[in-house]
């Protein structure tokens, strides 16, 4: 059944590349759960069609998405969320019981033995103890703000990592929780991962934030302050795309005290990141700010109770 839930705004007017817009509103929604694994995507025709752009751009989109590995496309079925959960989505209503049957009827198909399994399972349960949180991202630019945002929340260090140095220290998974998001969920499988110790999270869709920005008046000023020049990009992109050159945006980093200070004196809204939450609303005056958080309240849950049950 074709997705309800996508919903795609863009600007062709605007500095940021169609193709681009496109990447980062569906990347958007499939990390944050709005569009779900197996949600069918309108066909390349079709969104063409409704965006009254150039197929060849929605092509280009649609397979930078999938050779990250967040769509599939596949010749008779269309274009499909691709199927991100480790467990299969039907398998989590099911009691223990089930669950361990149908894991040794799978064992049993494979040729296994009952001592083999046995053995696996002793080797799984006498895990050392969680030492860390490894928050795996590509973008090591990220790291700071992924360490700015989970930190506070738990006794473990967090220490952000990409998926390449992950890769070459697997002893690391000996004794770490990992923790990533949809967005880089398709190289870290490739790992020998302990499902138990492994929590895929959603990320923030910035619901709030974009019907703020919808909110202004044309003609408004929106700065974006961050301490990382991609969420900064990314945000750029996502403002062109929904308001187009109605209103101006302004980029800054953190560290542009000066410039920050300036323009609360014109701005409309202020979007952060949480690390730069502080520094922006000692100088925001009446100006309204919108904290940006990659990883929502639940997320910070679900690492809780992972860590207490199978740390």
């Amino acid at each position: 059944m074709l997705s309800s839930s996508i919903k795609i705004s863009i600007s062709k007017d605007g500095p940021v590349s169609v193709k681009e817009q496109l990447v980062e509103q569906i990347g958007l929604q499939i990390a944050s759960g709005t569009l779900k694994p197996k949600d069918k995507l309108p066909s390349i025709r079709q969104l063409a069609q409704k965006l009254d752009i150039h197929h060849s751009t929605v092509t280009a989109a649609y397979n930078h998405l999938e050779e990250a590995g967040l769509l599939e496309i596949r010749q008779g079925s269309g274009v499909r969320v691709a199927n991100r959960s480790l467990a299969g989505d039907m398998q989590k209503e099911l009691s223990l019981e089930t669950l361990f049957k149908q894991c040794l009827a799978r064992a049993a198909e494979s040729g296994l033995s009952r001592q083999q399994v046995k053995d696996f399972a002793d080797r799984m349960l006498k895990a050392k103890a969680v030492k860390r949180i490894l928050a795996v991202d590509r973008n090591s630019d990220f790291h700071p703000l992924l360490s700015a945002e989970l930190a506070p929340n738990f006794k473990l260090p967090v220490e952000p990592i990409r998926c390449e140095e992950l890769a070459q220290k697997p002893e690391l998974l000996e004794d770490s929780l990992i923790v990533t998001s949809f967005y880089h969920l398709f190289p870290v499988q490739s790992l020998e991962l302990d499902p138990t110790r492994f929590v895929v999270c959603t990320v923030e869709p910035g619901k709030e934030e974009l019907e703020a920005l919808m909110s202004l008046r044309p003609g408004s000023l929106v700065a974006i302050v961050s301490i990382s020049p991609t969420l900064l990009k990314m945000a750029n992109n996502m403002a062109a795309a929904m308001r187009g050159e109605e209103v101006a945006v302004r980029c800054l980093a953190k560290e542009e005290s000066t410039e920050i200070s300036f323009i609360m004196k014109h701005a409309s809204l202020v979007l952060c990141d949480t690390a730069s939450e502080a520094a922006v609303k000692a100088v925001a005056g009446k100006v309204p700010v919108k904290v940006f958080r990659l990883y929502s309240e639940n997320t910070v849950k679900q690492i809780r109770e992972r860590l207490e049950k199978w740390g």
